[in-house]
């Protein structure tokens, strides 16, 4: 249950990176400032889910809630930028987001395998 609170706010660092980040760079970059924004989001959430994944050797089956609550913010994001009628980078949001938290989670895996085969 503590690691799904902190996974919902770690999810509310998206909306600061894309706001506050992401929209200087798309102003001044046009369509490379939505590619730099989206990596920043991956690597954010690669980094966060990570960290708290961190020892699992089978992290994808065991920390599904921890993973869904750390994209339950983007996720919103994206059905909010759907309604507007703006999909595009809504989608690009959540579909970062959610690579860069699989990401972590199976470099978790993979790290926990390891350690445990070596010892």
């Amino acid at each position: 249950m503590k690691s799904i609170i902190i996974g919902l706010l770690l999810g509310l660092l998206s909306p600061f990176i894309f706001f506050i980040i992401g929209e200087p760079l798309v102003i001044h970059l046009a369509g490379p400032g939505y590619y730099g924004t989206f990596l920043l989001l991956a690597a954010c959430f690669l980094i966060c889910q990570f960290r708290m994944s961190r020892g699992h050797a089978d992290s994808l089956r065991q920390d599904r809630l921890v993973m869904l609550a750390l994209n339950a913010v983007p996720l919103l994001t994206a059905i909010i930028m759907a309604i507007g009628d703006d999909l595009g980078p809504g989608l690009g949001v959540l579909l970062s987001c959610i690579a860069g938290t699989f990401l972590g989670a199976v470099a978790a895996a993979q790290i926990a395998r390891k350690q445990k085969g070596a010892r």
